[in-house]
């Protein structure tokens, strides 16, 4: 029995790659990102359980799509909130396994390596998150000024982050908090320790025209 439910909120407008449509339905030879995406978390989990969390107007251009890739049966469509909090909120009440990954519907390219990291950390730890370090040098704002800070102290996150269901839904109870970035930092607000596993330099969330133009050399890799 699959063990993993896959939510990917598909909700946003993407209002920073300045297109005509929300980022996810943007397309790369004539198929949305978010059909990149579906499909790689398909491979890499070995056909888990999707929830889709879109608005509704964009459902009858994706269906085909679904079809196309075979995941029309195994993805169920809810209806995607005002906030990414409430998308995913919105799935939360569809799972009925007991781990639960969210992955941005604008990264398709999370490797196999990386997911087989998560599947043996989920195992041991009730909260599991992929990371990449930092290549750039950091300054933080000071009262003077700025000062160098130690970028091995930090390090980027990705997704899919990935949680025993019991964890993320009391997570999910506390009220929307905008200062709320991603799951682990709602997860972390009730006590449960964020894990890390190296995650794949690949794997970006496209927001910017920049960003699309790097996705569109990697989609041949998939």
């Amino acid at each position: 029995m699959n063990k993993w439910t896959l939510i990917v909120p598909a909700g946003g407008v993407g209002s920073r790659m300045e297109a005509n449509r929300p980022k996810q339905y943007l397309e790369i030879n004539g198929k949305p990102l978010l059909i990149y995406t579906l499909r790689t978390l398909d491979q890499h989990f070995e056909q888990p359980k999707i929830i889709l969390a879109m608005a509704s107007e964009w459902v009858e251009y994706m269906q085909p799509f679904l079809n196309e890739a075979g995941l029309t049966e195994r993805c169920t469509l809810v209806a995607g909130g005002k906030e990414r909090y409430d998308s995913v909120k919105n799935a939360l009440n569809e799972v009925r396994t007991p781990w639960v990954g969210v992955h941005d519907a604008v990264r398709p390219f999370v490797s196999q390596e990386t997911v087989e990291r998560l599947n043996e950390g989920i195992a041991h730890h009730a909260a599991i998150i992929p990371v990449v370090g930092l290549k750039e040098s950091l300054r933080k704002k000071t009262s003077m000024g700025t000062e160098a800070v130690d970028r091995s102290h930090f390090m980027n996150v990705q997704t899919p982050q990935c949680f025993h269901l019991e964890h993320l839904q009391r997570a999910y109870e506390i009220p929307f908090d905008e200062t709320v970035t991603d799951d682990a930092s709602l997860v972390e607000r009730t006590g449960v320790t964020i894990h890390t596993v190296l995650g794949n330099d690949e794997n970006i969330k496209i927001t910017t025209p920049i960003d699309l133009i790097l996705a569109k050399q990697l989609v041949p890799t998939l």
